[in-house]
């Protein structure tokens, strides 16, 4: 299990009331024009395989196949497979000083975060060549793209706007609700103008607007995994990907033996 240092207790307890991740849902309406997020349901489409051995850090699709990056040092690595059969048709070991952390495939550049190293790595998205590296000044959590800039996150309350050139940052996205910020940003994904993020730790995913940072809804998502599938090893839900091409929301977590298909009500 990856060893993060959670804030604090007291920021944690703040984190528990401002997103809604606790068994309540204490929020409440704040200064006028600002709206408590509104509470999700999941239904779930489908049930797919996922590997016990897979630490997920990124999830991504690209060109009707299913990308995916799994953490830990010394272990790290990313796939590339089919959708839904899930056939390994490209996997690539990663350094084993690295921590591999969240994906995103922007133009035709697949971009890979590390997580205390500070590098980014760059990669052509089909033959998982590297191609490029780039430094950034921060821990790598979460990346997802607007189809123009890369958002990325890094385990505090702020999503940073990036020009995927020269990785310069462009903005600094406070991520709040009426009752205050919301740490642990984690695994990003762009779903239809939104930001949809993991919240390192709990089973909420967050649909955030990427031009205020306000969480606009929080998803829940306490009961994908049956008891039964829950083993020593099973972490943390992580991963969200969607299919821009069939309107689909697929979620796993770290270590899961299952994704789903899921619709948010």
């Amino acid at each position: 299990m990856k060893n993060r240092t959670f804030i604090s207790a007291a920021i944690a307890a703040i984190m528990l009331t401002s997103c809604a991740c606790g068994p309540t849902s204490p929020l409440q309406n704040g200064e006028e024009g600002i709206h408590k997020p509104k509470e999700l349901g999941v239904k779930i489409k489908q049930v797919l395989p996922h590997s016990r051995q897979t630490y997920t850090q990124g999830l991504e699709f690209h060109d009707g196949m299913l990308l995916e990056s799994s953490g830990e040092y010394g272990v790290s690595f990313m796939e590339r497979r089919t959708f839904p059969e899930q056939k390994v048709v490209k996997r690539v070991d990663i350094p084993e000083e690295f921590f591999a952390e969240g994906i995103t495939v922007l133009g035709d550049t697949l971009y890979m975060l590390t997580w205390r190293e500070r590098a980014v790595l760059l990669f052509d998205p089909v033959t998982f060549k590297q191609i490029g590296r780039h430094k950034i000044y921060t821990e790598g959590w979460g990346i997802t793209n607007d189809g123009e800039r890369l958002y990325i996150s890094d385990g505090s309350q702020y999503i940073y706007e990036v020009d995927p050139l020269t990785f310069n940052r462009k903005r600094r996205i406070a991520v709040s609700t009426p009752t205050g910020a919301v740490f642990n940003i984690n695994e990003l994904e762009w779903i239809e103008g939104k930001i949809w993020a993991n919240v390192y730790g709990y089973n909420n995913i967050l649909i955030i607007n990427p031009s205020t940072g306000e969480v606009e809804a929080v998803v829940k998502c306490d009961d994908l995994l049956d008891k039964k599938d829950i083993t020593a090893t099973t972490d943390v839900m992580n991963g969200i990907a969607y299919d821009p091409v069939h309107k689909k929301i697929y979620v796993t977590g770290k270590n899961w033996p299952k994704m789903f298909e899921i619709e948010v009500n």
